[in-house]
């Protein structure tokens, strides 16, 4: 009578122990599900940014012209240009002199920077490019809100919804058993087949 009493209780806890495996996932399992998850969706997500990536190329463009007449950097551009402009004549104007206008023993006395000449060799400081690139950024920042409410952008949005929906149900589901059939039915809309085995009609052993 004992020995049966004990069985039951071995297969009681055996049978408990089985439900817990089946209830709770490891994290090892979590961490694979999570990473498959990024399998799927990620290739949809990256071919929509590209799509919105154009579309804030585009908005960048027009943003950069609209901004730079608003706050008047047009105009300061302009000035610093042609700063630049007279300092490269001025420049040009000193190399030849230095080079040129002087006797030959003094020719051969010229520091390197007269003989390899470069804008760069002055360190003039900011410079026109520095303010464009500022600017561009600025309107890059600008585009890339307003490419939001775009077609390209709101896809974008739609399918990392999509993604972060998947992925707080393989952290929240209760029973492993009905998480398949529930990131199928996240992942119908966008033609995502989760359950692959199933939809090549095999047999899972």
């Amino acid at each position: 009578m004992t020995a049966f009493i004990y069985y039951d209780i071995i297969s009681h806890n055996n049978r408990k122990d089985n439900m817990s495996k089946n209830k709770y996932m490891t994290k090892f399992q979590l961490a694979h599900l999570e990473k498959r998850v990024g399998a799927e969706i990620d290739p949809f997500i990256e071919e929509a940014k590209l799509m919105r990536k154009s579309v804030v190329a585009d908005l960048t463009a027009s943003a950069e012209n609209k901004l730079a007449k608003k706050i008047k950097a047009d105009v300061v551009i302009k000035e610093l240009e042609l700063a630049f402009k007279n300092l490269e004549t001025a420049q040009r104007k000193a190399k030849t002199f230095f080079t040129k206008a002087v006797s030959k023993e003094m020719k051969q006395d010229l520091k390197y920077s007269f003989k390899e000449y470069s804008a760069d060799n002055y360190g003039v400081g900011l410079q026109p490019q520095d303010c464009r690139e500022q600017l561009r950024q600025w309107a890059e920042t600008l585009a890339i809100k307003e490419a939001e409410k775009t077609p390209e952008g709101k896809k974008v949005k739609q399918l990392e919804l999509y993604k972060q929906s998947a992925i707080n149900q393989v952290f929240e589901t209760g029973l492993p058993s009905e998480l398949p059939k529930t990131l199928e039915a996240i992942f119908k809309p966008l033609g995502i087949v989760w359950n692959k085995t199933e939809a090549l009609q095999l047999t899972q052993n």
